[in-house]
């Protein structure tokens, strides 16, 4: 069964099949960036995964080349409470995510890899966190996830560089677990999802429960952190530049 929510003019999909259920961002025409619609609709999709016993794993993954460019800068009525939703519910799901990374992840599109268990991506995945280069701080309690996850150097070049990180880099690195070849990565991260849906659910979601105990707090304490300076900043002199520069560059 395949639906879009919350809306039937939504950007993601959601499709539930032996136990796993597939969100699927679908914006392709924007490179899956997020907007307040496609926030919504995938907060709308975790909760109905989470409060439904049949399914076991959720795999997230993208439509298109593109997993995500990150937030809509051409977004002119930007909704700080839908991301708030989102990565609420993210951050806290009480089950096993899996997300497939098929191009290119950019700011919100990577650091919400942080809240995922385990991550695979294709060989043509690149990863970019251009926040100090657009006037701006991480978000999405990515200066301890990402830290966790690929190491405190790897994390710290990624963060201050801005610059591209392929998918062998992320690998070696720690925060994918796996590359595959382009057209090898779907058929990959639904038998890795199969597997763990095969599982008993409560023993699933105890084992999450006792990951999420060891990294949640401090993953919530950091996100509180960025917002502060997230909101500081958003009005400052150098993040306007940069959207001005972003959207005279897209209308030109």
């Amino acid at each position: 069964m395949t639906d879009s929510l919350p809306t039937t003019a939504s950007s993601v999909r959601y499709e539930e099949s032996g136990g796993v259920a597939t969100i699927a961002l679908d914006r392709e025409s924007a490179l899956n960036a997020f907007d307040a619609a496609q926030y919504d609709g995938v907060y709308a999709a975790l909760g109905r995964a989470a409060d439904d016993d049949a399914i076991r794993c959720v795999l997230i993954t993208a439509r298109g080349r593109a997993f995500s460019a990150g937030s809509d800068l051409q977004d002119d009525s930007p909704d700080p409470a839908a991301y708030e939703r989102f990565i609420a519910g993210l951050e806290s799901f009480p089950k096993p995510v899996v997300a497939a990374v098929n191009g290119l992840a950019v700011g919100i599109g990577a650091t919400l890899l942080g809240h995922c268990d385990i991550v695979l991506a294709s060989t043509d995945a690149r990863l970019k966190l251009p926040f100090a280069s657009i006037g701006l701080v991480p978000e999405a309690g990515s200066t301890v996830t990402l830290p966790a996850a690929m190491g405190p150097q790897a994390a710290a070049h990624a963060l201050f560089t801005g610059g591209w990180v392929s998918a062998a880099e992320a690998e070696r690195a720690g925060l994918l677990w796996r590359v595959v070849e382009p057209e090898a990565l779907a058929a990959a991260a639904a038998e890795l999802c199969a597997e763990i849906a095969a599982l008993p659910l409560e023993s699933l979601t105890a084992t999450k429960q006792l990951l999420l105990a060891a990294r949640l707090p401090a993953a919530k304490a950091a996100r509180e952190r960025e917002e502060r300076e997230f909101a500081r900043m958003l009005t400052g002199a150098a993040h306007l530049a940069a959207v001005e520069r972003f959207r005279s560059g897209a209308r030109g």
